[in-house]
């Protein structure tokens, strides 16, 4: 595919940025390699070789290529033996350091942003990756066809394998990501810093939006307000004092954005969300109370939603290994609340991750009643990210008995399988054949 260039965009230590199109006049942004004057001396004092940097730039795209998400720059095209190696993307409207210039709230809207970066992150961790650099000006916007915006991660030319054997070029400043949002180990320990230097960016960012003033590199940082432990605790200077992975980041972010006081039907249901709030082991009596509130109260939907809502992993790991049969009750109470009721954006990939850990202990009725529910909720609200974890979970290597039960459960429901995965499939353009065979093969007889 032949491209012409219209204007040059941006340029960085690496290489020069363009605005594109193709012979439909489609446009696009290609990344040229070009190493800058500064890193062209360092690669004249034998610092590091061109061919070096070349690699580098080789991998930036064959990873970017292969992480699919609708959150991370899509590579629609390269030509990398080419004498000037280059590689075209997607072409942005902007990127988020431009919106943060323009208005830090985002239009009172931070959630679009905020969970669009956490499933970004999450799906290039999901290869083994880290980015190492991470910040506004690499997440770029995105207006969709419908008029909705979308932010996606980009700029790969500063990440590794995870156990790679890449050369590191810490000593030339070139590889170290950015200061202000670079965590503090990519100083001394950029080859081997792990998916918690990303958290840490992560939590960086926050701090450009709830923070104020200038800040130091390489230090832990705090906001005021609700989104102050989880600055706190993304910014920790010991890596394992950071949260581990993006599923409790996510949540806990929802949960900040989404704290105003919640309305009880009851004082049963306030004194259960506060013992929730309290501690993740809760007593036999004290998960019958849970029940008998979720099954007694007078509040409908608001109830479900606040015992839910306040429902975390450590809840759902606790009560797997004390009781499984409880476990299981809830599991399945939960299911059915998320694939019964309408859900805001971001609060289906906090269900989503819940629904997971759910999977994750639960019994093959359960799988299976999960399984169902990720396709319903992904599908009913075109929610990519929802959609790619069923994908995850309902792979070929599925337990055969949950791929049967899913289809016992799909009959006994007259629930049009078929239909549900033909919208997933347009939706993420995924194919059926990538889940467990029965499955893909059972959609044709629902």
């Amino acid at each position: 595919m032949a491209y012409t260039k219209i204007k040059e965009l941006g340029r960085g230590g690496f290489g020069k940025v363009y605005e594109v199109c193709d012979g439909k006049q489609e446009t696009f942004a290609m990344k040229e390699f070009s190493p800058n004057a500064e890193l062209q001396a360092v690669i004249d004092k034998g610092i590091v070789s061109l061919e070096d940097l070349k690699k580098r730039f080789f991998k930036e795209v064959k990873y970017q290529s292969r992480v699919r998400s609708r959150n991370v720059v899509k590579i629609i095209g390269s030509c990398l033996d080419n004498v000037t190696p280059w590689y075209v993307m997607e072409l942005g409207v902007g990127t988020l350091q431009d919106d943060l210039i323009a208005d830090r709230t985002l239009g009172n809207n931070l959630k679009t942003a905020l969970f669009d970066i956490l499933a970004g992150l999450e799906a290039i961790h999901d290869f083994g990756i880290t980015h190492r650099d991470l910040k506004p000006v690499n997440v770029l916007k995105f207006i969709e066809a419908d008029g909705s915006v979308r932010y996606a991660i980009s700029d790969f030319g500063l990440i590794t394998a995870v156990a790679s054997d890449t050369t590191t070029i810490t000593q030339t400043g070139h590889a170290g990501g950015t200061p202000i949002y670079a965590a503090p180990e990519l100083i001394t320990n950029f080859k081997y810093a792990t998916t918690t230097a990303d958290i840490y960016s992560f939590g960086a960012i926050l701090h450009d939006i709830f923070g104020s003033g200038s800040r130091t590199p390489y230090v832990e940082l705090s906001v005021p307000g609700p989104c102050r432990t989880i600055v706190e605790k993304c910014t920790k200077k010991n890596p394992l004092r950071r949260y581990q992975d993006i599923t409790s980041l996510r949540i806990d972010v929802f949960e900040a954005l989404n704290s105003p006081d919640l309305n009880f039907s009851s004082t049963d249901e306030a004194e259960i969300i506060k013992l929730l709030s309290e501690k993740e082991g809760l007593s036999d009596d004290e998960w019958d109370r849970f029940f008998e509130v979720l099954d007694c109260s007078t509040g409908g939907y608001q109830t479900s939603y606040n015992l839910f809502r306040s429902i975390m992993s450590g809840h759902i790991s606790s009560l797997a290994s004390t009781s499984p049969d409880l476990f299981n009750a809830l599991g399945m109470r939960f299911s059915e609340y998320v694939r019964s009721n309408s859900h805001t954006f971001d609060y289906c990939d906090v269900l989503a991750d819940k629904l997971e850990r759910f999977f994750n202990f639960g019994s093959i009725s359960l799988k299976a009643h999960a399984l169902i529910s990720l396709l319903k909720m992904g599908v009913s609200h075109n929610r990519w990210f929802v959609e790619r974890k069923l994908l995850n979970l309902a792979g070929p290597s599925l337990d055969s008995k949950v791929a049967n039960r899913v289809l016992l459960d799909v009959e006994a429901d007259s629930f049009s399988l078929e239909y549900y995965l033909s919208c997933w499939e347009t939706s993420i353009g995924a194919n059926r054949l990538q889940l467990h065979p029965l499955i893909a093969g059972g959609a044709d007889k629902s």
